[in-house]
């Protein structure tokens, strides 16, 4: 299914025609977006990267006082949390003091939402609803401000601009493969457009869209692009200058290899609901993290106390949301940090992420799907039901044998929306698999956590 623009163009792809129902940007928002894309807002931005480490860490700590005090004085959750250790916000002043501040979990918001977590400035239809993606197997419903959502859209200008090495301008199209469509698919008229391809298409039709569509950049899962590759024409491959990868594990070596394949660089994104844009891998191969997006610290995972170096818990505050703040987040990843390498770029570096540990899938016939193909379907089911899972596990048994246990209460008392939810996800996963499929859907209490993060897509048998 397409969607097209007003002046004809197709922006949307779809993998079925009944589209599902995302919120539509108003005509308020668009004017506000319009009048932050300037030259001299779009200039600050991307001149942040090369200020100096006493100006990106100044401004940091400036903008966490601000967000310390409005949670303290809007939000109930934050409230009762700085009241319960004593804290005053005079007490806020230096780094050290920032490290003081308890730490905030995804099962505390979980409980505290909306009503506790979420600015009582707001009203909620004025806001952009997300969730986190459920990699950790719980999600999380999050409401955005629409300043963040626009600084955050120009940030990512800056994000292709910094890993083309400068190349990235306004007449370039980017597309993205993944669940929903940005909130918007360009600014002012035609600068820096941007497409959307559902991710539950089959990655041969994908690759005869990009065949017609032409793009000059691709951000997709790694496992996505992994699929796509045999599928996409050479025509399409040399128009690339990059492809961007995100959400999932990848090494460094499997992107050098789908590079190699491309011909372009293939470059990674550590990123989250919660938190947005966390670091980019730049061309150089390290990543820096996004110091006006984010606060990023490393813990001990058993002290929890803040370390400079090795590996560690992160511990991050979105910089840009004030509609549900995230401050000192407890995000579930581990990164390790080592010595800063000499860069023109002065935001803290990072050595390695640890994604999501999440299996791919086989379908009937023996093809793979991606990882991430599953997990969105798991995160467009809930869209579309209208529901928040909690807790979810996904798991391939056999070709045609899946097994969903998920811990949700509201559908244990409503049989009717059970029996909805279960048709409509095995109904996801049967387009996917290429046909029909044996489904066990279990209502359970709690979801077993295996290693660091919980797996909620995983395959238990071997293909052969």
């Amino acid at each position: 299914m397409q969607k097209e623009a007003s002046n004809e163009q197709i922006v949307e792809y779809w993998e079925t025609e009944q589209l599902p129902s995302m919120q539509k940007t108003s005509d308020g928002f668009k004017d506000l977006l319009k009048a932050n894309y300037t030259d001299e807002r779009l200039l600050e931005i991307l001149q942040h990267p090369f200020l100096s480490r006493e100006q990106i860490e100044t401004q940091q700590l400036s903008r966490i006082k601000k967000l310390v005090k409005l949670a303290y004085n809007k939000i109930p959750f934050y409230r009762q949390k700085y009241k319960q250790v004593g804290f005053c916000l005079e007490d806020l002043q230096t780094w050290q003091d920032y490290h003081k501040l308890p730490y905030v979990t995804k099962d505390e918001l979980i409980d505290a939402f909306p009503d506790r977590c979420v600015n009582l400035d707001y009203h909620h239809d004025d806001l952009f609803p997300t969730r986190s993606s459920g990699s950790s197997g719980q999600t999380l419903r999050i409401y955005v401000d629409p300043a963040a959502i626009i600084t955050d859209t120009l940030q990512g200008i800056r994000q292709f601009w910094l890993q083309t090495d400068g190349k990235y301008n306004p007449d370039h199209l980017l597309t993205h493969v993944y669940t929903v469509p940005w909130w918007v698919d360009h600014l002012n008229e035609r600068d820096y457009q941007n497409m959307f391809i559902s991710s539950l298409i089959a990655p041969n039709r994908i690759g005869e869209i990009l065949a017609t569509i032409k793009t000059d950049i691709l951000s997709l899962y790694p496992s996505n692009l992994l699929s796509l590759l045999p599928h996409l024409s050479r025509e399409a491959a040399n128009k690339l200058i990059l492809a961007v990868t995100h959400s999932e594990m990848s090494s460094k070596q499997e992107r050098a290899r789908m590079a190699q394949i491309l011909g372009v660089p293939v470059l990674d994104e550590y990123s989250s609901e919660e938190l947005t844009r966390i670091a980019l891998e730049l061309p150089t191969g390290h990543y820096h993290v996004s110091e006006d997006s984010v606060r990023l610290d490393i813990v001990d995972p058993q002290t929890m106390t803040v370390k400079d170096t090795g590996t560690g818990l992160v511990v991050a505050t979105n910089l840009l949301n004030e509609a549900m703040p995230f401050i000192r987040y407890v995000q579930g990843d581990y990164v390790t940090v080592g010595e800063q390498e000499p860069s023109p770029v002065n935001w803290k570096q990072i050595e390695k992420v640890e994604g999501r540990f999440n299996d791919s899938f086989v379908d009937l016939n023996g093809r793979e799907i991606p990882a991430g193909t599953i997990l969105d379907i798991s995160y467009r089911w809930m869209f579309d039901i209208g529901i928040n899972i909690q807790q979810f596990e996904i798991i391939q048994q056999a070709f045609n044998y899946i097994v969903v246990n998920l811990s949700e209460p509201t559908l244990a008392d409503d049989k009717e929306l059970e029996d909805e939810s279960k048709q409509h996800l095995k109904k996801l996963l049967e387009y996917v698999l290429g046909g029909e499929i044996e489904f066990e859907f279990n209502l359970v209490e709690t979801i077993e956590k295996k290693g660091k993060k919980r797996r909620p897509i995983r395959r238990e048998f071997n293909q052969s």
